[in-house]
């Protein structure tokens, strides 16, 4: 009974624990499993990338050096409080907002050419978004 007891809180806790993550990207995509590149540096989660942009950042580290992640989970007053779409793919752990120093125009064209990028933006604070949405641009 006792162990019983101990599977279900661990399970449950567990369970809630995980749904902060957005649980489709954050633990089926598996971004947890997959390593960054040395020079990704994360000011926000790294745990909530979903793993093709994962990937997408450490070919993107590859090709121009240094990346800054900057936003990964946003919980919606957080979304809100940021100017965030209503169903922004941040409150899924979807995306990624990040910078390096590089010519944008080439950046974004190295975005676009990315099969797992769907959405994609260059911000005029200097930062990139890209999500795992359909392909577009706004």
């Amino acid at each position: 009974m006792r162990q019983r007891l101990f599977a279900w809180t661990f399970f449950i806790g567990f369970t809630v624990t995980l749904a902060g993550c957005g649980t489709v990207a954050g633990v089926t995509g598996m971004g947890w499993a997959t390593a960054s590149h040395n020079s990704i540096a994360y000011d926000d989660s790294s745990w909530c990338v979903p793993r093709k942009l994962k990937k997408v950042l450490n070919r993107v580290a590859d090709r121009y050096g240094k990346v800054t992640v900057h936003s990964t989970k946003r919980w919606w007053l957080e979304n809100w409080w940021k100017g965030g779409a209503r169903k922004s793919y941040h409150l899924n752990c979807k995306a990624v907002d990040f910078s390096v120093r590089a010519d944008p125009s080439s950046v974004i064209a190295y975005l676009k050419a990315q099969p797992e990028v769907g959405g994609y933006k260059h911000y005029s604070s200097g930062h990139y978004h890209i999500d795992t949405g359909p392909r577009r641009t706004w």
